[in-house]
């Protein structure tokens, strides 16, 4: 698994179709370790309590992030990625989704997509924070929030992005916010092996629930998650390639965002990996 590297510096490798996220080389490293079977081989019931219980701890420490709130969402579950937790939401009925959120919900086609202002009462909202097209908490977010509890409806945050963002200070006890996802994928590069938590505000059974109950997860899944998270501090990208984000976007006259694989170019996204990758081989 190898994320591509420029093969120069230059604006030519900024990524507008499908940025990509970043993993270094020690992700690398710590990939090729898993692959070769080296980390921990405990495959008890253990190793959900381990996931559940050390993940909450990782991404709440952030010095960099501040997610407010979170204890009180009475239930914590494992989920394959954001995608389940998405996923999930649509078994259960009609949802509704912001503009420029996360390109899978066009993909699907399932899904009301609005503007604010013109949520459909009664109807779950699914949300993207940070916000994909501009890798920060929408701009609205405030007033979606109102609207969403005046007209009755329920918001489910997708956090997807939390784990690879800096300077996010988000506060989930708004009453409408019912649960949120967060998965590793985009923090630790482990698109390859979806995993994450789901937490909501109270208990209601259906399919995450249900596969938590009676330990259906995989658990290699999750044994993979655990040996990362117990390998990488949750702002090793910040600490380690922050330098090399911000001389991207300056060299290349970008907009940076809280996220550190995205900047905004002529206010449109453009992922930025390659290029940070290259000025890590360069300093190697």
């Amino acid at each position: 698994m190898r994320l591509y590297t420029a093969p120069e510096y230059s604006e030519r490798y900024l990524q507008v179709d499908q940025p990509s996220p970043l993993f270094d080389a020690a992700i690398e490293r710590c990939i090729q370790d898993v692959l070769s079977g080296k980390m921990d081989t405990d495959i008890t019931d253990s190793v959900y309590t381990n996931f559940k219980h050390e993940m909450e701890e990782w991404i709440f420490s952030s010095n960099l992030n501040n997610i407010e709130n979170i204890k009180n969402f009475s239930r914590v579950d494992i989920i394959n990625g954001c995608t389940q937790f998405i996923d999930n939401l649509y078994m259960q009925g009609p949802v509704q989704t912001i503009t420029s959120d996360y390109r899978y919900h066009e993909r699907l086609k399932l899904s009301y997509i609005k503007d604010v202002g013109s949520l459909i009462p009664d109807i779950p909202l699914i949300i993207a924070m940070p916000f994909p097209s501009v890798g920060a908490p929408h701009p609205a977010m405030e007033e979606i929030l109102y609207e969403a509890h005046q007209k009755r409806i329920d918001v489910h945050v997708d956090g997807c992005w939390v784990s690879c963002c800096r300077d996010i200070r988000f506060d989930l006890d708004h009453p409408a916010i019912k649960s949120i996802g967060i998965s590793l994928s985009k923090g630790l590069g482990l698109g390859w092996n979806r995993i994450g938590l789901r937490w909501t505000r109270n208990f209601k059974q259906d399919s995450v629930t249900i596969m938590n109950d009676f330990r259906m997860n995989n658990r290699a899944v999750v044994k993979i998650g655990l040996h990362f998270l117990r390998t990488f501090p949750v702002d090793y990208l910040w600490n380690t390639h922050g330098d090399r984000y911000y001389k991207v976007c300056s060299d290349f006259n970008l907009t940076p965002t809280n996220s550190i694989y995205l900047a905004l170019k002529d206010n449109q996204p453009v992922g930025v990996s390659p290029l940070i990758r290259y000025l890590e081989n360069e300093s190697s």
